[in-house]
């Protein structure tokens, strides 16, 4: 076999090996979620990966009682129910915030807020949606967080203005996450400036995502 080919099947199972390892440490919360009635949240259209969505459900059952979770677009709620799952055994709540109108996603303009309704119906009593644009929101926002999601507008501009926005209600100590690190070079740059240098560990990624303890 030649140099060339070894190399290629060494990355090929290098990668298998690290796809089975991430789904071996999330089996457990799989398996939680399953056994908790949740399994038709599956269902729901997301851009979100598997694995990503059960890690929001990871970082959601690790904050404390009571603890307050937000997300930054909610689409038509897949990421809002992985959330709720989690606040629903620690006794939390999820607030999702968005226009509803599509604006930035691929497939264009559409009102998806009667979707996001249906899909997250089942815990209504959890989640406290505000529909309207992030940077307003915020602004009207009285409350403290425990975990920020932030899913919204990539551009740099977008995402710096959900970021300033947001994190001064994000408590000493509470957890941000941004969905689409590793390819969106504004959520990049949003991350290098004003994430890395307040972030009070070494920061994590899986797949598309990151997340830091601010």
């Amino acid at each position: 076999m030649s140099t060339r080919l070894l190399m290629r099947a060494a990355r090929k199972a290098c990668t298998v090996a690290a796809h089975w390892k991430l789904n071996l440490l999330m089996a457990p919360f799989y398996l939680r979620f399953q056994i908790r009635g949740h399994g038709r949240a599956w269902c729901i259209f997301t851009h979100m990966t598997p694995l990503e969505r059960l890690l929001l459900y990871r970082l959601g059952l690790q904050q404390p009682a009571g603890a307050v979770l937000l997300e930054v677009g909610s689409y038509l709620g897949a990421s809002a129910c992985f959330l709720v799952a989690a606040a629903q055994e620690i006794g939390g709540q999820v607030h999702c915030v968005d226009t509803w109108r599509n604006e930035g996603m691929s497939e264009g303009f559409r009102d998806t807020w009667q979707e996001f309704r249906t899909n997250t119906e089942r815990y209504a009593s959890l989640i406290i949606p505000h529909r309207g644009h992030s940077v307003d929101v915020a602004g009207a926002f009285d409350g403290q967080l425990d975990l920020l999601f932030i899913d919204g507008d990539h551009s740099y501009e977008g995402c710096r203005s959900d970021a300033l926005a947001w994190l001064p209600h994000l408590k000493p100590g509470g957890i941000i996450v941004m969905h689409d690190y590793d390819w969106a070079e504004g959520v990049q740059r949003v991350v290098a400036e004003l994430i890395r240098p307040r972030q009070r560990d070494r920061g994590h990624m899986l797949q598309h995502t990151y997340w830091a303890r601010m």
